[in-house]
């Protein structure tokens, strides 16, 4: 006996389209990791961690703090869950500004000045963009 939802799946796979589909193999996290990386009192956001940046990334991400950066030149590594960002910022010591280069990290709860960047691979590319988040930190954290 044919049941009506047997003969919805039939008309439909005649159609080309499928009703359910399998699951892929790797479940997505539900927590987004992402990275710090704070030199001095200046704190970066990264989708990926520092050490995963190509050359050109990793100097142009430190030629930006090094332009805005006035303390002393710690270097701290860190990741995090996205979704726990204000309790990772609330731990951090002695910031004066966080740049932002994640398109995921648009926004956060914080007293701190925040600037959000366009990607690091972007920027290598793109002249004007630089020039966009020069004027942004010049006005928000210097």
């Amino acid at each position: 006996m044919i049941t009506p939802s047997i003969k919805t799946n039939l008309i439909l796979k005649e159609m080309g389209i499928t009703r359910y589909e399998l699951r892929s193999n790797q479940e997505k996290s539900p927590f987004t990791k992402n990275y710090s990386y704070q030199k001095g009192n200046i704190l970066t956001l990264l989708d990926r961690s520092y050490d995963d940046l190509s050359k050109d990334e990793a100097k142009l991400l430190d030629a930006i703090i090094d332009a805005v950066n006035l303390s002393n030149n710690q270097i701290s590594h860190n990741d995090f869950n996205l979704d726990d960002i204000n309790d990772f910022i609330s731990t951090c010591i002695d910031i004066k500004g966080i740049i932002s280069f994640s398109s995921n990290i648009t926004n956060i709860k914080s007293s701190i000045s925040f600037v959000q960047s366009p990607e690091l691979e972007v920027m290598i590319s793109d002249k004007e963009s630089k020039k966009i988040l020069w004027k942004k930190l010049q006005d928000t954290i210097l």
